[in-house]
C-alpha cells in the first residue's frame, strides 16, 4: 500500500472533469442535416418555377437557338419605277444660278443699311448708304475749279480774237497772236481736266448708294450699320469684300459631283429624279443641262448642273440633295407608277396550281399565299398580290416546314 501524502506535500489535485464536448457535438450533428435538406430543397423549388417561368415568357430561340432549324432567307424587294430607270446616284447641293455677293467700291462707314436676311429684292433696289460728307464736299470742289477754268477760257477766246484782230490789221506782231492762242488752248484744256475731275467725284459719290444688281432674296449679310467696309473686306466682312450676298430662287439648279469613272453613263438633257433630304415626302424632276469640262484631281470627280423644273418655295440655296439620273425617255408618267413587288424564284412553292411562300415574322414560319406575275430576267418573279415588299421569305424551302414553326434565319 502507498503511504498517505504528508502534510509538507501540499494540497490535492482535484479529480478531472468529464468531456462533454462529445455530447455537444452530437446534437449539432443531428440538427444540422435536417436544416441543409429544407435550404436544398427550397433552391431546387425556385429553379423549377424559373424554369417554367423562362420556358413560357421567354422565345424559344433566346435559350435554345442550338435546337431549331437554320434556313436560309432573302427579301421581298419594292421596286419603284425610278428604281428599275436608274443609271446613276450622285450626292450634291442645290445652288442658285443667278446669285450675287454685293459689296462696295469705296471704303466707307455705312450710315443706312435697307435689307435683311430673307429679305427680296428687284433689281435697282437700295441696298446700304455710305458716309458721304467728305465727296460731297470734294463735288462742290470740283464744280469751282470747273467755273474757274471756264472763266479763264472765256477770257483767253476773246484775248485771242482781239491779237488776231491787231495782228490782220498789221499794228501787232504775229508773236502776240501765237502767245494768245497757247493761252486759248491751256484754258481749253483746264476746263476738260476740271469736268473729268468733277465726273470722277460724282461717281465716287454714287459708290456711296449700293444696290442690288439682280432680281432675288437676301441669303446673307454679313455687316451692320457704323461699321466700316472696303472692296477687300474690312472688319467684320468675308474675304471677298460682300456686304450681302443674293440670290435668285427660281434659277436654283443642283451641282453633284460624278465619279470620273461613271461620266460616260450619262449626257447632256437625260432626265434626272431629285431628292431633297429637306423635303422628304417629294421628289423633283429635271434633266442634266452641263458637265463641266474639268475634273477634281484630288477627288477623281467631275462636276455635272442639274435643272429642278418644278422647284418651290420650300427649296433654297445650299440644301443637300441626292439625284438620280435615269434612261432616256423616262418620263413623269412612268415615273408615277407603281412600283414592282419581287420575290426570287426559289422562294416560291407551287402546289395543284396555287403559289406561296414561307415568311419569317418574329422568328416563326407564316404560309402566304401569292398570285404570280411575269418572270423577271434575275429568276425574280414580279408578285401581283400577298406581298407588300421588304417581307423576309425561305430560300428553297423543304417539305418540313410547318407553320408556326421557330427557325434561325441564314442570310
Amino acid at each position: 500500500m502507498n503511504a498517505p501524502a504528508s502534510q509538507g506535500d501540499g494540497p490535492e489535485s482535484p479529480p478531472p472533469r468529464p468531456d462533454l464536448s462529445i455530447l455537444r457535438d452530437d446534437d449539432e450533428y443531428e440538427y444540422r442535416p435536417r436544416r441543409g435538406r429544407y435550404v436544398k430543397w427550397g433552391v431546387l423549388l425556385v429553379l423549377v418555377v424559373a424554369a417554367v417561368y423562362a420556358w413560357r415568357t421567354v422565345p424559344f430561340d433566346q435559350y435554345a437557338p442550338w435546337l431549331m432549324p437554320e434556313v436560309e432567307t432573302a427579301t421581298v424587294q419594292r421596286l419603284t419605277a425610278e428604281q428599275a430607270s436608274a443609271v446613276l446616284n450622285a450626292t450634291g447641293y442645290t445652288y442658285a444660278r443667278v446669285r450675287a455677293a454685293v459689296g462696295a467700291k469705296i471704303t466707307g462707314r455705312i450710315t443706312e443699311l435697307h435689307v435683311d436676311e430673307g429679305d427680296s429684292v428687284a433689281a435697282g433696289d437700295l441696298i446700304a448708304v455710305l458716309d458721304s460728307e467728305d465727296l460731297e464736299a470734294a463735288v462742290r470742289r470740283a464744280e469751282a475749279a470747273l467755273i474757274e477754268s471756264t472763266a479763264r477760257l472765256a477770257d483767253a477766246v476773246r484775248e485771242e480774237g482781239r491779237q488776231r484782230r491787231i495782228v490782220e490789221a498789221g499794228v501787232a506782231p504775229s508773236a502776240d497772236l501765237d502767245a494768245a492762242i497757247t493761252t486759248l488752248q491751256v484754258a481749253r484744256a483746264q476746263v476738260g481736266t476740271a469736268r473729268a475731275s468733277l465726273d470722277s467725284v460724282r461717281a465716287q459719290l454714287e459708290y456711296t448708294v449700293i444696290r442690288s444688281p439682280v432680281d432675288g432674296v437676301v441669303i446673307e449679310r454679313t455687316v451692320e450699320v457704323g461699321e466700316m467696309v472696303a472692296p477687300g473686306g474690312f472688319t467684320s466682312q468675308q474675304s471677298t469684300g460682300a456686304l450681302v450676298r443674293i440670290a435668285d430662287p427660281t434659277s436654283l439648279e443642283v451641282e453633284a459631283d460624278i465619279n470620273e469613272s461613271f461620266i460616260a453613263r450619262i449626257e447632256l438633257g437625260q432626265p434626272a429624279s431629285i431628292r431633297v433630304d429637306a423635303v422628304p415626302d417629294h421628289e423633283y424632276t429635271g434633266e442634266l443641262r452641263q458637265i463641266v469640262p474639268t475634273a477634281d484631281r484630288q477627288r477623281a470627280v467631275v462636276q455635272v448642273k442639274v435643272t429642278i423644273d418644278d422647284r418651290d418655295e420650300r427649296l433654297v440655296p445650299d440644301m443637300s440633295c441626292t439625284v438620280t439620273f435615269l434612261e432616256e425617255g423616262t418620263d413623269q408618267a412612268a415615273l408615277e407608277a407603281e412600283p414592282k413587288i419581287l420575290i426570287p424564284a426559289v422562294a416560291v412553292v407551287t402546289e395543284g396550281g396555287r403559289s406561296y411562300t414561307w415568311v419569317v415574322r418574329d422568328g416563326s414560319l407564316v404560309r402566304s399565299s401569292i398570285e404570280l406575275g411575269l418572270e423577271q430576267d434575275d429568276n425574280q418573279f414580279e408578285v401581283l398580290s400577298g406581298l407588300a415588299g421588304g417581307e423576309v421569305v425561305v430560300r428553297q424551302p423543304g417539305p418540313e416546314l410547318v407553320e408556326g414553326m421557330r427557325v434561325r434565319e441564314v442570310s
